[in-house]
């Protein structure tokens, strides 16, 4: 009888640690189903398939010196295409320093240079400042990870700074046949803090949802490949692009 209730005491407290993890999931799924609340979300949005590449290089500053460690360096390119990848849409060049306050939460300051292509017109080059704050941690699920950043764009198009919140929760979930490989989901939603002369409106600008295969080859090197769905909130038509997202970390 003892052995009985020792056992479900177990169980019980193993179930409660998994509802703060199934909590996240569902708020994640339920932050990617907002663009599509509205009855009319499908009919007048515009669709295009697109493929995004990244290549993100990250590491600290231990190779100067040890006591350097807890300071972070972060770069990462990002090419990205319309039309099933037939036209160049932008290039992202993002550049950052870090501080890990503890083994889980980093605060982070960055700038970043994004080029776009417009379908007609001249190159549009846009110039950020950027900050954030990311908790990565285990859970009885996997893998989670909070980010939150904000960000102050400049557009050669105007005169405006346009301020931006972004919100991203990530969960990596590695399989049990093969610890290597992990299923890997994330949501990011985007807020604009006011409106510019350049075209952001404030309020709700776009939400990103991705899931996707992560393989780490190495201790330095991990992929993850999979499926974008990007709702952006636009004057007119709204947008609803699907994207074949290619990533490869290195990690040093």
């Amino acid at each position: 009888m003892t052995m009985q209730m020792i056992c479900h005491g177990s169980i019980i407290r193993s179930a409660r640690s998994l509802f703060p993890a199934l909590y996240l999931i569902i708020a994640m799924v339920a932050c990617s189903l907002m663009p599509f609340a509205s009855p009319t979300a499908w009919a007048d949005d515009a669709e295009d398939f697109r493929i995004w590449g990244n290549v993100t290089a990250r590491g600290n500053f231990g190779f100067v010196d040890p006591g350097l460690k807890r300071w972070r360096w972060w770069m990462e390119v990002q090419p990205r295409s319309r039309e099933s990848g037939k036209e160049m849409d932008q290039l992202l060049i993002r550049p950052g320093i870090g501080y890990a306050l503890t083994d889980h939460s980093t605060v982070w300051i960055g700038y970043a240079h994004v080029t776009n292509y417009p379908v007609a017109g001249d190159t549009i080059h846009e110039n950020r400042m950027w900050q954030q704050y990311q908790w990565s941690g285990p859970t009885p699920l996997g893998a989670f990870t909070s980010r939150t950043r904000m960000e102050q764009r400049w557009q050669d198009n105007g005169d405006d700074t346009g301020g931006r919140f972004r919100q991203m929760f990530k969960f990596n979930w590695p399989f049990s046949f093969h610890p290597a490989a992990s299923f890997v989901a994330w949501d990011e939603m985007f807020v604009h803090l006011n409106t510019t002369d350049w075209g952001a409106r404030q309020g709700f600008d776009q939400n990103r949802g991705f899931a996707g295969i992560g393989y780490r080859w190495q201790s330095h090197i991990l992929t993850e490949i999979g499926y974008i769905n990007q709702f952006v909130n636009t004057t007119n038509t709204d947008r609803m692009n699907h994207i074949l997202s290619l990533n490869l970390f290195l990690d040093f």
